[in-house]
């Protein structure tokens, strides 16, 4: 059996420095009943373009932001596991750029 918690609108406020107020029903169930893939595919499309239109240094500056968020997520990020995993990949992605040819012809 799950411990209740119980905090007042004063207390997640001053723990969480946001402005809290009571949610009506109606608005749950509008944001519950959102068309979440219609959501879903505009993200994805507006990730694709902005990919295709960053420069090197607004990539490495969106990647330190996400390292960043990850990092507040989840101190302990990476771990020695998620590190091990990222390193077999790294060598895979390697191996498979290594193995194409470097002088073709067109």
């Amino acid at each position: 059996m799950r411990a209740a918690i119980t905090l007042h609108l004063s207390e997640l406020r001053a723990v969480s420095g946001a402005m809290i107020t009571p949610m009506k029903r109606e608005d749950i169930r509008a944001f519950a009943g959102r068309d979440w893939a219609a959501i879903a595919d505009a993200k994805a499309a507006f990730w694709a373009e902005r990919k295709r239109s960053m420069t090197p240094e607004e990539a490495l500056a969106t990647a330190g932001i996400l390292r960043l968020h990850a990092l507040q997520m989840k101190p302990g990020w990476p771990d020695a596991e998620e590190r091990a995993a990222d390193m077999a990949l790294h060598i895979k992605v390697s191996e498979a750029l290594r193995a194409v040819p470097t002088n073709r012809c067109h």
